[in-house]
């Protein structure tokens, strides 16, 4: 959930900052007042390319600044990919675009690459308007929201992705069979040889990591030994020892009190000094005894540090991964090696395998089948009600090999008008349209995404009922998610439970564009003036408020 938003030097905007409620909000403002910039600068925030024109006039760099709330557990393993912390489930993003070119982004205060930035982007914000990048056109979902109508299909996915993975080790077993008799022996040669290589290294896991603490005090062994011998030297046991000068000065406040002046306070902070000198005294003196110069050890862990450096370079980034890489080539070595006696079973195992596995994936594909009939009814009952009425929504099934996630290739497929062909949705709608069509998604999905979705004027070329249901059906999706919409028309504001204002002001010879988060009554003046114009009569007033009232009951 996008919870507040600041831009500085954007376009027309000199400094703007509002913060967000959950739920429903519209922005609404005059054509040309920059509700088009307010979102550009949110898919800034997404990764999109930085236009350096937008910088305001006069100024050298621009800074965009969001924070969000999640739930979703893809935002966190990102995050954690990352090496990003995040407190309390809260997320800071901030983009700064120079004149220069540069362009920086940070998620909390940590600085990412644009793609990175990009993938968080994709998490968090699903755009829908024209020529927007929308999650709902991308095939990996639209299998997603139609598996979710399956109660079922769970079990049945996790049996598909272990069999699966079970005819695929099988075929590499195969494979490593119908190797030449030269390619094979090439192979075991090659393959022995990284295994004992890795075996004789007996790497132990966090080994690297601890000889990257151990290796400064080895090295700077002698030079922690002659610090601390010196600052024993200046605690304790030089001629004018710190801990000397304390216990004197202790005995100069003693004979200070005795002659009738109060020096208890100093006499207690002249006493913890001595025991914090004394305790520091006793910490060297530890430090003295665990520090020995030994060339030895040193060469050892030079010797050590580098020989598994020389591993990563070959096997992998980590010692994990170099030992994962151990265990898969000494399968495929065993395979190398036993590939005559195993020839003839595991050519047997393959097809009684790959015979459940397609068993499976035309089970998984019967229930997708039927789902996808009520799926395609519920979505048309969508968009006959956003004012598409002769619609034509399907979901197409093709074929491709049988995998983890069964054999189905989906596709969603829309047609608004009658007599036209129905071609994939990302071919044929478009705008207003397109928004409407994938809000009928959204609703009719039990997918739970947390992500805000922002409609970029859905009620484009409607009006009347056709967008009072628009208003409708996007206060009843703000109930599962959090929701923006650009729109111009009252019946949509009605609906919201949050009104931002954009609009223009004009300052000593310079245009600035403001955002305002309107109050209730504010609310009802902006739909009032949506109705009427700037104007505003108390017949419009009037409507306004029957609509507000209605609509919230």
């Amino acid at each position: 959930m996008l919870t507040a938003l600041s831009i500085k030097n954007y376009a027309l905007i000199e400094d703007l900052s509002v913060d967000f409620s959950d739920g429903f909000t519209v922005i609404s403002g005059e054509t040309g007042s920059g509700k088009s910039i307010l979102i550009e600068s949110i898919e800034l925030l997404t990764g999109t390319r930085a236009d350096m024109s937008y910088i305001r006039s006069g100024c050298s760099v621009c800074a965009i600044t969001a924070s969000f709330e999640y739930k979703n557990p893809k935002i966190t393993d990102f995050l954690n990919n990352f090496s990003i912390f995040s407190d309390n489930n809260t997320i800071l993003i901030r983009r700064i675009i120079e004149k220069s070119g540069k362009s920086k982004a940070f998620i909390n205060d940590s600085q990412v690459s644009i793609s990175v930035l990009a993938g968080l982007g994709e998490l968090l914000i699903d755009f829908h308007g024209q020529d927007k990048k929308h999650s709902l056109l991308n095939l990996d979902s639209q299998l997603e929201i139609l598996d979710n109508e399956i109660l079922d299909i769970k079990p049945l996915l996790a049996t598909s992705a272990v069999l699966h993975k079970k005819v695929k080790n099988l075929q590499t077993k195969i494979e490593a069979m119908n190797l030449s008799d030269s390619d094979r022996e090439r192979r075991i040669d090659l393959y022995s040889f990284q295994v004992k290589e890795i075996e004789d290294a007996n790497l132990e896991l966090d080994e690297d990591e601890r000889l990257e603490t151990e290796l400064p005090k080895l090295k700077n062994a002698e030079k922690i030994t002659a610090l601390a011998q010196e600052v024993v030297e200046i605690l304790y046991s030089s001629e004018n020892a710190a801990l000397d000068g304390i216990l004197k000065a202790k005995k100069n406040i003693e004979v200070i009190n005795s002659y009738g002046a109060d020096g208890s306070e100093a006499m207690s902070l002249i006493e913890l000094s001595y025991y914090h000198a004394e305790e520091a005294r006793r910490e060297v003196e530890n430090i003295l005894s665990k520090t020995h110069s030994d060339p030895e050890k040193l060469d050892a862990a030079l010797e050590r540090t580098e020989l598994i450096k020389k591993l990563k370079k070959k096997y992998g980034n980590t010692i994990e991964s170099i030992i994962e890489y151990k265990n898969k080539i000494s399968n495929e070595l065993n395979s190398l090696c036993n590939y005559k006696d195993d020839s003839e079973k595991i050519k047997e195992e393959l097809e009684l395998e790959t015979k459940c596995l397609i068993e499976i994936c035309e089970t998984i594909n019967k229930k997708r089948q039927k789902a996808a009939q009520v799926f395609a009814k519920t979505i048309q009952k969508e968009l006959f009600d956003l004012d598409i009425k002769n619609a034509i929504f399907e979901v197409k099934f093709s074929r491709k090999l049988p995998s983890s996630n069964g054999y189905d290739l989906i596709e969603f497929m829309f047609c608004a008008n009658k007599g036209e062909k129905i071609l994939p949705l990302k071919n044929t709608a478009s705008g207003g349209e397109l928004s409407r069509v994938l809000l009928a998604i959204e609703l009719s999905s039990k997918v739970k995404r947390d992500q805000t979705t922002i409609f970029d004027e859905i009620d484009a070329g409607t009006g009347g009922k056709a967008s009072e249901k628009i208003g409708e059906k996007l206060s009843k999706l703000s109930r599962k998610k959090q929701v923006f919409s650009i729109t111009h028309l009252a019946q949509v504001a009605a609906f919201a439970r949050m009104h931002v204002k954009i609009y223009k002001e004009i300052v000593n010879s310079r245009t600035y564009t403001k955002a305002k988060a309107l109050s209730e009554i504010e609310h009802i003046e902006e739909i009032a003036r949506m109705i009427s114009g700037e104007k505003i009569t108390k017949t419009a007033l009037d409507h306004a408020k029957n609509l507000v009232v209605a609509y919230l009951q």
